[in-house]
């Protein structure tokens, strides 16, 4: 059960979405009550008179890339907050302790390069607006500046996150996707106030036991993240590796593994259940290992479902440290905690599939495993499974990533698309592309 607060924030944060649907110059008597409901919440908060000036502004007709900041940053501030209730509330649930470390902050810029300037006017305009009078000669007008964004790599965040829903708000869908909107318009605004840095890194050396793989995508950006557990100076850590690339339409499926090479080690500690011996691997204070093939080599056979039972079963065998999300990154959707489940239950209706062991129950996501290595019918049959509980409209689903075959071979998600790093084939989209592209830089040079 969540809370109140929770509910009221979910009310606050709906009736923003609507002022981006309408558009402000097309404010009613309701609208203007939310932008005072918006200020009301900051009242005795050191954002208490900026807030106020930007929603006097913007209820008066001023409309100025200044005020819309501070319009996102009070949606992400409630997404915020959202998320650290929702990761207490299922750390509690699974009987897990509850971390508040501390993580690195993103460093805001002095000032505004001009390119991210013309991200935060376009941003501007389609608040002004409106998502629901959207004119495709002003949605197009910002493919140049996204053509930019994308050869620039401080810029990877920003353009990432645009050149996705640049394409969505090409498509102009009958049935507009509000909330999902409402978030892309505040991320990309809040992604204009910092460049894509590193934070400083620190060496580590130990062993690395990589448990499961979480793929994310949309038309034109493909991610992974690879969850682990690194086992460094007699302490446990949960690690993470995250990579992505920029595809087309071309590649398909069974060929993603081939825009990520430097990750042909790491596929293979996975499929062969070998750990990973890491000498001086550069880690971010976020628990995120950036992935460098020359500082690991395969150790030892692991079993992957004991090394994460030992650690995120539902009565763990010991401890383990998990680092926090920086503020600004902290969103109900990053909510996404490891468990293992053991001797569970499925029950099958024809519209959702419950998987339950012992108190514990939860939704599986059936969309993001049908035709995948972990199917029901696998489900089925095995014993035990590793995956990540995650929220999504006002439920907790169950997001399984590896489980076993009855010989003891691990089985993930992405094991059958990896057999690519063996025998690649021939005439593959990622190989042509990636020839017709040298071929111009050759004529252009």
């Amino acid at each position: 059960m969540l809370s109140a607060e929770f509910s009221a924030s979910n009310d606050l944060i709906q009736a923003i979405d609507q002022l981006l649907l309408a558009g402000f110059t097309n404010l009613n008597h309701s609208h203007q009550m939310s932008l005072q409901r918006v200020a009301q919440v900051y009242r005795d908060t050191p954002f208490e008179q900026a807030m106020l000036s930007a929603v006097t502004d913007l209820s008066n007709g001023v409309f100025q890339p200044a005020a819309f900041m501070l319009l996102a940053v009070a949606r992400a501030s409630l997404q915020a907050a959202q998320h650290d209730q929702l990761l207490q509330q299922i750390r509690v649930q699974l009987g897990r302790p509850i971390n508040d470390q501390s993580t690195s902050k993103a460093v805001a810029l002095a000032a505004t390069p001009p390119l991210l300037g013309s991200v935060q006017h376009w941003l501007t305009d389609l608040a002004v607006m409106g998502f629901s009078r959207l004119e495709p000669a002003m949605i197009n007008a910002f493919t140049p500046t996204l053509a930019q964004l994308q050869t620039n790599p401080d810029y990877l965040r920003t353009s990432a996150i645009l050149s996705g829903w640049l394409h969505e708000l090409q498509l102009q869908p009958e049935q507009l996707p509000l909330f999902r909107w409402g978030d892309l318009w505040t991320r990309a605004m809040l992604s204009t106030l910092s460049l894509n840095s590193t934070p400083p890194t620190q060496p580590v050396s130990g062993t690395l036991y990589p448990l499961g793989i979480e793929w994310r995508q949309h038309s034109t950006l493909v991610s992974l993240v690879v969850y682990a557990v690194l086992e460094a100076d007699s302490k446990a850590s949960l690690a993470t590796i995250s990579q992505s690339a920029y595809k087309v339409a071309a590649i398909q499926q069974d060929q993603l593994w081939l825009l990520f090479p430097e990750l042909s080690l790491l596929f293979d500690s996975l499929s062969t259940a070998k750990a990973l011996v890491l000498r001086d691997a550069a880690s971010l204070p976020t628990g995120q290992l950036l992935w460098d093939a020359q500082t690991a080599s395969l150790g030892a056979k692991y079993d992957l479902l004991d090394v994460a039972e030992r650690y995120f079963g539902l009565n763990p065998k010991q401890s383990i440290a998990q680092a926090q999300l920086a503020p600004q990154q902290r969103h109900p959707v990053h909510v996404a905690e490891p468990v293992v489940l053991s001797n569970y239950q499925l029950n099958q209706t024809t519209e959702a599939c419950t998987i339950t062991t012992g108190e514990h129950s939860f939704m599986l996501e059936l969309g993001l495993i049908n035709g995948t290595e972990i199917d029901l019918a696998v489900l089925e049959s095995a014993q035990r499974l590793f995956g990540l509980v995650r929220y999504d409209a006002g439920e907790w689903l169950l997001r399984p990533l590896a489980t076993s075959l009855k010989k003891g071979k691990p089985l993930f998600i992405g094991l059958e698309n990896g057999k690519v790093f063996k025998k690649a084939p021939k005439n593959n989209a990622v190989g042509i592309l990636k020839e017709r592209a040298s071929r111009l830089l050759r004529e252009k040079s």
